[in-house]
């Protein structure tokens, strides 16, 4: 069998492929580099442009809101409307707050406003509106206080100590800037531990919790004929009410309703028979003691000095 002749192999064939293929290479990585370049170079006209187009818009912007509103005359402030419940005088407000007439009526920020008057321990509710084209109005809502805590003794004026606060009917302890006409006739809390009276704070302690419990109850039922001057809760067992007789009446630290029931029918024995009420301890629900302050006879000898009255106890009084 005869050998097939081989081919000679064409080494200048094989020369001429492999620079074709060097060739493409470079070609192609120099097409790619070139249209890299190209994109980055879009990419950089657009931010450019879109730059140039947002600080155009912002600087436009701006200047119509300069022109139009906050360099506008017709938006000056011109008027403060105030309804602040007695708590503060306007020049108060002012100062606090730091508002002013004349500025722009956009450049106050209203929100500020409620945070300053909000924080103040007697504010209860805040509201800062602003009416266009020159007119803000500012409504406060008082904290309502229903008696006086102090850690002082009894007899000792509350509004003139630096140890006295005003308290809502949730123990929350307040001290006025001023002293309203309703104040003077808020009854008094003796005996509350001085460490815990703090301005613009809650006071969490059970005693003061049932003596505003109690406040409450008589506020609520008027037809008990019970007239609160002072409460003293240092014995802890107890709340000792003075009343506007100067009766000294002892409450049990519970059912208050029912010990009010008896409190009413004794009172209202007082009233009918002209006797005066000195000490009565409601704690005791059978055979309550009770005495009166018994006036002592008057004399008609001339020139003889009058005899104060005197004090006598009754026999207990069975309910």
């Amino acid at each position: 069998m005869a050998k097939k002749q081989q081919r000679p192999i064409n080494k200048r064939a094989r020369g001429n492929s492999a620079r074709s293929h060097l060739l493409d290479v470079k070609i192609r990585t120099s097409t790619a580099r070139r249209q890299r370049r190209e994109k980055a170079t879009r990419w950089t006209v657009n931010i450019l442009l879109a730059a140039v187009l947002i600080s155009g818009a912002i600087y436009g912007t701006r200047t119509g809101l300069d022109k139009f509103f906050f360099k506008n005359p017709e938006y000056t402030l011109h008027k403060i409307d105030c309804d602040l419940d007695n708590l503060l005088t306007k020049q108060e407000m002012l100062a606090e707050t730091g508002l002013v007439e004349g500025v722009n009526i956009f450049s106050v920020d209203l929100s500020k406003i409620e945070r300053v008057l909000s924080a103040m321990p007697q504010v209860a509710t805040v509201r800062v509106e602003r009416t266009l084209p020159d007119q803000i109005a500012i409504t406060l809502t008082a904290k309502r206080p229903v008696a006086w805590v102090s850690e002082n003794v009894a007899d000792t004026d509350p509004r003139a100590s630096d140890t006295s606060y005003l308290a809502d009917a949730t123990g929350f302890l307040m001290r006025p800037r001023h002293i309203r006409p309703e104040y003077l006739a808020l009854p008094v809390i003796y005996g509350v531990n001085s460490e815990n009276i703090r301005d613009g704070e809650p006071l969490h302690s059970e005693d003061l919790r049932l003596a505003l419990q109690l406040i409450d109850t008589v506020a609520k039922n008027p037809e008990s004929l019970l007239q609160i001057q002072s409460l003293d809760i240092s014995k802890g067992y107890c709340i000792e009410v003075i009343n506007d007789g100067k009766a000294r009446i002892v409450f049990g630290m519970e059912n208050f309703t029912e010990q009010l029931s008896r409190l009413q029918k004794l009172l209202a024995h007082c009233a009918e028979t002209g006797r005066t009420l000195d000490t009565v301890n409601l704690m005791v629900r059978r055979n309550t003691p009770v005495t009166f302050i018994v006036a002592s006879l008057e004399t008609p000898i001339e020139n003889v000095p009058e005899q104060p009255a005197v004090k006598a106890k009754t026999k207990l009084r069975k309910n």
